[in-house]
């Protein structure tokens, strides 16, 4: 399957600046699937200067961006996501595996508009 599995963080040391290629994963808000251009979004933001590619080659691709920016973004539904994931029979997937879209609605309403998160994208190709 082609596609992404996208997830967006918190920063454990609570955001007040942009997140590193480095940085650790704090509380995840939400988590998704979808296609090839699931990426797109992202892209547009940090042309648009509002949002930082740090890089990374799919294993995973790594952005930071403000609440302000992410959270209307992936509140309701994120940017191409699928509400229940694909998989291939010879995928290995573990007990950890979500199978859906989820957004921490509860935990979205808590971020501070100028709070920095992480986005982690990692490559389903």
């Amino acid at each position: 399957m082609l596609g992404w599995h996208i997830s967006v963080y918190r920063q454990r040391d609570g955001g007040a600046a942009p997140a590193t290629a480095g940085s650790p994963e704090g509380p995840r808000l939400a988590v998704w699937q979808t296609g090839v251009g699931g990426l797109d979004w992202l892209d547009d933001l940090a042309k648009a200067g509002k949002a930082i590619n740090l890089g990374g080659n799919g294993y995973p691709c790594r952005y930071t961006a403000t609440a302000e920016y992410i959270i209307p973004q992936i509140v309701e539904m994120p940017p191409g996501a699928r509400t229940h994931w694909l998989r291939e029979a010879s995928d290995v997937v573990t007990g950890k595996w979500e199978g859906k879209t989820v957004v921490d609605r509860a935990a979205t309403a808590h971020c501070r508009p100028d709070e920095w998160l992480l986005v982690v994208a990692w490559d389903e190709s």
